[in-house]
């Protein structure tokens, strides 16, 4: 079909349009993430020798999305960090569980870096790679997507941005009848306007965008099952490398099961 001559797979995974949280200063210390309800801005200068961390997660619970994001001033600002998406995301006493998809810019032109992993028992977001590296009780990680692998976005040159779709969905395996995400990373000459009620992607014209030839960039396991998904809280994620600055936006295009204010 027409449209999905212009779309594009590259890779990744995510969730969420929403209602609309706030986010605590452990989420995000530095405060380099603005915004709320579907749009978000990021444009932070890490002056320090440590790579920044942060994310403000949804209000409520959902089982998939597709976000928007742009990356600006990209003539001046290439590989300066991560812009992403987090989906699946719980927390416990202090102790967060996630999945995550996330990109960077390699050049100026549309050439993307991202990846796809699994976190579990992060108990410091700013410590190095999450804490995987903590010499007392370590987080985890999955990887379901090689660190960096290659993408591309679409590049904008009069407004000197570089635009990509993160989505993720969860979807029932039914060999197995548990429930797996699926993750994808698309740029579109034609711009995604929202989920339908079974999580599809919509174009803003109204028709349907049809993945089905499209591989996702990564499928994560889960150990859910039943006859509806478990849904979790989503969240946009940044960081940002030590001397860098990082300016963009994420923008919430869709959500799938939990319908919060403004939300279709």
């Amino acid at each position: 079909m027409k449209i999905m001559k212009k779309i594009a797979a590259v890779t990744i995974a995510a969730a969420a349009l929403f209602a609309f949280a706030g986010c605590s200063d452990a989420d995000d210390p530095n405060e380099m993430i603005t915004g709320s309800n579907k749009k978000y801005e990021i444009d932070y200068t890490n002056t320090t020798e440590d790579t920044s961390r942060g994310y403000h997660s949804t209000a409520y619970k959902h089982a998939g999305a597709a976000v928007q994001l742009d990356f600006e001033n990209v003539s001046k600002n290439v590989n300066a960090g991560v812009m992403g998406l987090i989906f699946d995301l719980e927390e416990k006493d202090g102790v967060k569980s996630f999945n995550v998809i996330g990109v960077k810019t390699n050049n100026a032109n549309g050439a993307l870096g991202f990846y796809v992993s699994r976190f579990e028992n992060v108990t410091d977001i700013q410590a190095d790679n999450f804490g995987t590296k903590l010499k007392e009780n370590p987080a985890t990680e999955t990887v379901y997507a090689t660190a960096f692998g290659s993408a591309q976005g679409v590049k904008d040159a009069e407004k000197d941005t570089i635009t990509v779709y993160a989505y993720a969905i969860e979807k029932l395996n039914k060999s197995t009848q548990k429930y797996e995400y699926e993750v994808y990373l698309l740029h579109a000459d034609t711009q995604i306007g929202k989920l339908d009620k079974d999580g599809n992607l919509v174009a803003e014209d109204g028709t349907p965008i049809n993945l089905s030839g499209v591989e996702p960039v990564a499928t994560i396991p889960t150990e859910y099952t039943g006859s509806q998904p478990t849904q979790r809280k989503l969240a946009v994620y940044a960081n940002v490398y030590a001397g860098k600055t990082l300016k963009g936006t994420w923008t919430y295009r869709g959500d799938y099961k939990e319908v919060g204010v403004d939300e279709d």
